[in-house]
């Protein structure tokens, strides 16, 4: 897994060379915390009012909601880059790149080592902390080279390694562990791999994001439960699954490479940037990730990592900290804007043919692409141009063997899937 600053200097190198440049309006909706000082802010995190934004060296600190912000201390020699902070009960925990983690019982006047037991890595590759994630009186690290570790909070103890992600040689480069009620989601490797464990389970179970096994290249970077799906963030795209493990749907826009992908939920609405080449895209979707609207993009901004503090979402960047309101955002439905809809006409299991039908909020091309549960295309492409407005359209479905099939319809840079049970 690449460091934050060798992504800086890729994306930087692709913006350079124009690459993947997206031709939408920027957003002028976005404007600089000042109290913050412009520089990398590589993690930000909200519980309440309380805001942590952890940038090089330290951590700025708003316990007001952002009305007002401190600078901690140093969190500690060598420190150059804060990854991951968390914050519970007035205690920060920073997870560094390279030192392990800091915990300050004063809101960051003062800072202590916390890696007592975050020992046995190759080449000291449990020190680089890629994500935190905090579950009840337990702390998980994902890390960059050694996998997950876990420390409970609640006894005093030290950390120790959670588990072996037994996948291929790249597996135990975790960058991130996310969490629903049961089941806990690492996002790692270089090949197209995440693994998922029960509370209950003794040990982690590989999942493709593919369907069909590795996919060389495809990391995942990281994912959200939305509380009745998964959604996984990767380099390759957008991927969600109701349980997180087979089968994954692609999903979200298609925009080519991305340089790094973050998640932040309000309610069931799931916030998502999308780093490019050129700039970064702030997605939304508000049906566990199958359907999504871009709502801006900021170009020429690298943004780590999206926290949302009642109704304003901030975002830690190459630049410094930004925020915008979305007190009025919502996902379109209902009585408001027209939204992408995409549904089968009529019972299921299917014969030979299938009626699609589906609104488009504007005119313009569609796509519609069917693939099997492993990912693989199963028919052709379908293909066509219509009006903004209510549309059916039947096809013929009998190249199709007995089955589940996902049908994917595309139209301008949102999606939606559906399932299609395919009967003899």
């Amino acid at each position: 897994m690449r460091t934050r600053a060798e992504l800086h200097g890729l994306w930087l190198g692709a913006v350079a060379l124009g690459l993947f440049a997206l031709a939408l309006p920027a957003s002028a909706q976005w404007t600089r915390v000042t109290e913050v000082t412009p520089f990398d802010v590589h993690s930000v995190w909200v519980t309440g009012d309380t805001i942590a934004a952890g940038a090089d060296t330290a951590v700025f600190v708003s316990t007001d909601a952002g009305a007002t912000w401190r600078l901690s201390a140093e969190v500690g020699p060598g420190v150059t880059e804060i990854g991951a902070v968390r914050v519970r009960n007035g205690r920060i925990y920073a997870g560094t790149f390279g030192q392990g983690v800091f915990v300050s019982n004063d809101l960051g006047q003062t800072w202590l080592g916390f890696s007592q037991g975050l020992v046995g890595g190759f080449a000291d590759s449990q020190l680089r902390i890629q994500g935190l994630l905090l579950l009840g009186d337990s702390l998980y690290a994902a890390t960059g080279g050694s996998g997950v570790w876990v420390r409970n909070l609640g006894v005093g103890g030290t950390w120790g390694r959670f588990g072996e992600l037994d996948g291929d040689n790249t597996a135990i480069d975790v960058s991130d562990v996310a969490a629903s009620d049961t089941r806990l989601l690492a996002s790692a490797g270089g090949n197209g791999c995440v693994f998922f464990r029960d509370r209950s389970a003794p040990a982690w179970t590989l999942s493709f994001l593919r369907n069909v096994g590795f996919t060389a290249g495809l990391g995942p970077l990281v994912a959200a439960w939305t509380g009745h799906g998964w959604v996984v963030g990767s380099n390759g795209g957008l991927f969600m699954s109701p349980s997180g493990q087979e089968p994954w749907t692609p999903t979200g826009p298609d925009l080519g490479i991305l340089f790094h992908v973050s998640f932040a939920l309000r309610g069931r609405d799931l916030y998502a940037d999308l780093g490019i080449g050129g700039g970064s895209v702030i997605a939304l979707s508000g049906d566990d990730g199958a359907t999504w609207q871009v709502l801006d993009v900021q170009n020429g901004a690298f943004i780590y990592e999206l926290a949302i503090n009642r109704g304003t979402l901030y975002a830690g960047r190459l630049d410094g900290l930004w925020r915008r309101s979305i007190a009025t955002v919502s996902v379109p439905g209902g009585d408001g804007p027209p939204r992408l809809k995409f549904a089968i006409a009529g019972a299921q299991p299917i014969g030979d043919q299938v009626r699609f039908r589906f609104d488009l909020p504007a005119p313009g091309p569609i796509v519609i692409d069917v693939f099997d549960v492993a990912g693989r295309r199963a028919a052709e492409s379908i293909s066509g141009s219509w009006p903004a407005g209510s549309h059916e359209m039947t096809w013929d479905a009998r190249g199709l063997g007995a089955g589940v099939y996902l049908a994917r319809l595309t139209a301008g840079a949102e999606r939606a899937v559906v399932r299609v049970v395919r009967a003899r």
